[in-house]
């Protein structure tokens, strides 16, 4: 998962313990029916994979008991808490986190899915210090961009509390592991736009484009900002009043990149009414 989908919707490493390949899901009650606990844990965490969360998570509980080794408690606890955090359970996700943390204090997924739990609870300062133990841990790691990633997500949770020189001085260090990394330009953009510096936030949206992000993508948030400006200024969401108020330039510029977003494939029928209504 990008850092991007960080700001965006969701945030954590993917947390799947694979021990053995599996060609298939599996169903939870053929995961129990298994009695070797390495095979069953393989098989649940491909439930994890393949996006089939309340299906891991109950195979998971079905060898929690009879699974209790260290590796497996530390392996089934993970997994149930990535489960747990896709299926927005976040206190048992920290649960979950927690016990396997008791067994491995340095277990770096259990530190990112507890981290992940922190913040959607809003325990900022919590999630900042989970990920800022695995930066620490992974200081020599040779995964630079998986380094500048962690990095982001540590400069973001910064912002949202407010703390803008420490979000500015972890966001450096990203982009100078990645300077390439679009997802970086898009958060920075995204910060801009919630101070209201909208041409800032267009300017970096435009950076993440010219460093490979996708324009399809891109000019979703363009569009969206765009919008957002002018109902900002206008204090109106109503597109015949905002059509009324706009200068020619305004919503040449709006229509410019709503169009654009659709005409690459956004499929948003309030926009599709934005510009029956005002883009001429």
């Amino acid at each position: 998962m990008t850092v991007r989908s960080v700001r965006r919707s969701t945030v954590t490493v993917a947390i799947l313990f694979l021990l053995n390949a599996v060609a298939v899901p599996a169903s939870a009650a053929s995961i129990a029916a298994t009695n070797d606990c390495e095979d069953q844990i393989a098989a649940a965490s491909l439930l994890n994979s393949s996006g089939d969360y309340a299906g891991a998570l109950a195979a998971f509980d079905a060898i929690v008991e009879e699974c209790d080794g260290k590796s497996e408690r530390i392996a089934i606890q993970t997994n149930r808490a990535h489960a747990l955090n896709r299926l927005g359970s976040y206190t048992e996700a920290y649960t979950a986190a927690n016990a396997a943390l008791q067994d491995d204090d340095e277990h770096l997924f259990a530190l990112s899915e507890r981290a992940y739990a922190n913040e959607r609870m809003g325990n900022i300062d919590l999630a900042i210090a989970d990920y800022n133990r695995i930066i620490e841990l992974t200081e020599k790691n040779q995964n630079v961009a998986e380094r500048a990633t962690n990095y982001a997500k540590v400069a973001d949770l910064y912002y949202k509390q407010g703390n803008t020189a420490e979000a500015q001085a972890n966001m450096a260090k990203a982009i100078e592991l990645d300077p390439t990394n679009p997802d970086f330009a898009i958060i920075q953009g995204d910060w801009a736009a919630s101070s209201g510096d909208y041409d800032a936030a267009q300017s970096s949206y435009d950076q993440a484009i010219a460093k490979g992000m996708s324009e399809a993508e891109a000019y979703q948030i363009k569009a969206e900002t765009s919008v957002k400006q002018v109902q900002e200024k206008y204090g109106t969401t109503n597109a015949q009043e905002l059509r009324a108020q706009m200068s020619p330039a305004e919503t040449e510029k709006v229509c410019s990149d709503v169009k654009k977003a659709i005409d690459l494939g956004w499929m948003n029928p309030q926009m599709d009414m934005f510009v029956a209504l005002v883009c001429k």
